[in-house]
C-alpha cells in the first residue's frame, strides 16, 4: 500500500478494499456514505466496461487478461446493480473507455446524453 491516495494502482485499489485498509481520505469519504436506495427521476449512467487499462509494461497476456476480466466482473457488476436497483435508469457500457468517459468517448457521451435529454418530459 502506498502513502498517498493519488499514487493507488488498481491492483492497490482492490487490496486496499478486499483488506478494508483504506488511506485516509477514502476512510473519511466512506465514513459519511450515504446509500440512495429510492431514486425515481429518469437517471444516466455511462460505465467503462471494462476500462481502458493503458499499456501495462512488463505484464503478460494471460495476466493482462486476468486484470481485464476482474474489472470487467467488478465495474460490470456495478453497472448491473445500479441498473436492477433504479429501474428509470438509462445505463451505458462503453468498454474499453477510461474512467474519465467524458474524455476517452467524448462522441458517445454526447450522444447518449443528447438522447437521453431528448427523452425527458
Amino acid at each position: 500500500m502506498r502513502d498517498r491516495e493519488d499514487d493507488l494502482t488498481p491492483d492497490d485499489a482492490i487490496a486496499a478494499q478486499s483488506n478494508q485498509q483504506w488511506p485516509g481520505a477514502i476512510r473519511a469519504v466512506l465514513a459519511g456514505e450515504q446509500k440512495y436506495t429510492n431514486i425515481s427521476v429518469p437517471s444516466l449512467a455511462i460505465y467503462a466496461v471494462p476500462h481502458d487499462l493503458g499499456p501495462m509494461p512488463g505484464v503478460d497476456p494471460a495476466n493482462r487478461a486476468a486484470i481485464e476480466a476482474r474489472d470487467e466482473a467488478t465495474v460490470g457488476a456495478q453497472a448491473k446493480a445500479f441498473e436492477e436497483g433504479v429501474p428509470t435508469a438509462r445505463v451505458i457500457r462503453l468498454p474499453h473507455a477510461k474512467h474519465a468517459v467524458y474524455v476517452s468517448n467524448e462522441t458517445d457521451v454526447l450522444r447518449e446524453m443528447n438522447s437521453f435529454l431528448a427523452r425527458l418530459p
